[in-house]
């Protein structure tokens, strides 16, 4: 189950940030960003069209016969989701949304600040996405041969949260980078595929796709949209970028320490399970 999520996670959506800085960095430069909006918009609809007329003409290989949907329907409850326990993996996957998005959506403009211009700038804005490429299949076979994924998980949260956090310690420009590089390659090469595979395992199998949607919601898109602001506001007001890296490390850490917990408090047959570990 790891590994099947990093595929998609890593090697679509990291692989894609880490060519994009590369590629697209020197189109902004020389075209601005509303050409750059432009390109990358028409290249996902040339891509995603012609699939999408495929699979209406026909449904893919492997396709179970249609299932009569059920007359009735039961409610979903709140503890149907595990109650206060369900928040818990909400939070950790906010804390991850802060520390990928407000990394990710800075980025190029934090190593400019650095003092790197040019091409190099496309280069070393790719860098944490190719060091989390290259940590994804270690990091995923460990994490299935062990079964320890609320563990993993949460250490990708505590040490990414603590290098990032740790920047303003750090008087080189270079060294910033690192600790940048760093903190980001591991924590994105051990939390998300860990974190889905925790919510599938634990949670009841009719419950996924509104939990999963609960948590991606509120996580991703609450904790991108809050990183972004706070970033952009303490920026605006210090001049500096690392004000705002700093909370985006102390939410990871606040997050790692909730899952953490989560873990603790986690049932005892998905944690007990041998298909938690095989999955």
């Amino acid at each position: 189950m790891s590994k099947g999520t990093a595929i998609i996670q890593y090697y679509g959506q990291y692989a894609a940030l880490a060519l994009g800085f590369f590629l697209l960095t020197p189109l902004y430069d020389a075209l601005g960003w509303r050409p750059l909006f432009w390109i990358t918009g028409l290249a996902g609809i040339v891509l995603v069209i012609p699939l999408y007329v495929t699979f209406l003409r026909s449904a893919p290989p492997g396709t179970p016969p249609a299932v009569p949907a059920a007359t009735t329907r039961a409610r979903i409850r709140f503890a149907d989701f595990g109650g206060p326990r369900f928040l818990l993996l909400v939070f950790s996957y906010f804390s991850n949304g802060m520390l990928f998005w407000g990394i990710t959506l800075w980025i190029p403009l934090v190593i400019q600040s650095l003092g790197f211009t040019g091409a190099s700038r496309g280069l070393l804005a790719a860098l944490p996405y190719v060091l989390s490429l290259a940590l994804t299949v270690p990091m995923m076979a460990l994490s299935d041969r062990t079964g320890k994924r609320v563990l993993i998980a949460s250490s990708g949260l505590l040490v990414g949260g603590a290098l990032v956090g740790a920047l303003p310690l750090m008087e080189s420009p270079v060294g910033k980078l690192v600790l940048i590089c760093v903190g980001m390659g591991y924590f994105t090469a051990t939390f998300t595929s860990n974190l889905w595979a925790i919510a599938v395992t634990d949670l009841p199998p009719h419950l996924v796709g509104p939990a999963t949607g609960i948590i991606n919601g509120f996580g991703a898109g609450g904790g991108g949209i809050v990183a972004g602001f706070v970033v952009g506001q303490l920026q605006a007001s210090t001049g500096s970028y690392l004000p705002g890296f700093v909370v985006l490390g102390v939410m990871a850490i606040i997050g790692g320490l909730a899952l953490l917990t989560y873990g603790r408090l986690r049932p005892r047959e998905a944690t007990a399970a041998p298909s938690a570990v095989a999955a």
